[in-house]
């Protein structure tokens, strides 16, 4: 048989490439409400296609394996906030503060809309196989080196004082998914608006410390 299009690392039979992501986000999305409900392992994929309104039959044209859902759920998340950077134009914004700032305020945007797709790669990556897994973590891996040149080039343009790009950079990362992780806690006493800022708060003038001197 005629191996059919293969996109996100998931082989599939159909050829269409924007078919095949449109219904790799629709699966992801059903699947998603899942496993966060139920958890990865019990949930069938007879479960899956009910909630995503696919067929079994049709279901296996998309993926091979209940395990290829597990990574498209991540991979859904590391595409948006690619696309949402360069929709909005925040790679070519030259000050470097800015452009930290808009990144962050787009990411928590996105965080926000893909919360749930957050919380499951923490509490379910373990799971992914090894080929995958080595995907996603260079996909977050690039995240982290998106923050790390902006805060490079705040160095070298004098307006950030950071002894360590790279490690700050991490915490960024992990700053953004605060709220998913912890929201739990969070929202007895603050809102989702006032939790981001205080983050944003954080980085921009506690953590980054952006110089008044220039």
């Amino acid at each position: 048989m005629e191996k059919g299009f293969s996109t996100n690392e998931i082989e599939t039979q159909i050829k269409s490439g924007e078919l095949v992501r449109q219904k790799h986000l629709q699966i992801a999305a059903g699947a998603t409400r899942l496993f966060i409900k139920k958890g990865y392992f019990k949930t069938s994929i007879r479960e899956i296609s009910k909630a995503t309104g696919i067929t079994i039959g049709n279901l296996y044209d998309y993926i091979t394996r209940k395990e290829d859902i597990l990574y498209l759920v991540f991979d859904v998340f590391h595409s948006a906030w690619i696309r949402r950077l360069e929709e909005t134009g925040i790679l070519k914004i030259e000050d470097p503060v800015e452009q930290l700032r808009m990144a962050l305020q787009r990411m928590f945007e996105t965080v926000h809309v893909y919360r749930d797709m957050v919380l499951l790669m923490y509490t379910e990556g373990k799971l992914l196989p090894k080929e995958f897994l080595r995907k996603i973590l260079e996909n977050e891996s690039n995240l982290v080196k998106f923050f790390e040149e902006i805060i490079t080039r705040g160095i070298e343009k004098g307006v950030f004082r950071v002894q360590d790009p790279f490690l700050l950079a991490n915490v960024v990362v992990y700053l953004l998914s605060v709220e998913p992780l912890r929201g739990w806690n969070f929202r007895k006493d603050y809102t989702i608006e006032q939790i981001n800022e205080f983050m944003m708060d954080f980085i921009m003038d506690k953590t980054l410390v952006v110089s008044k001197e220039k």
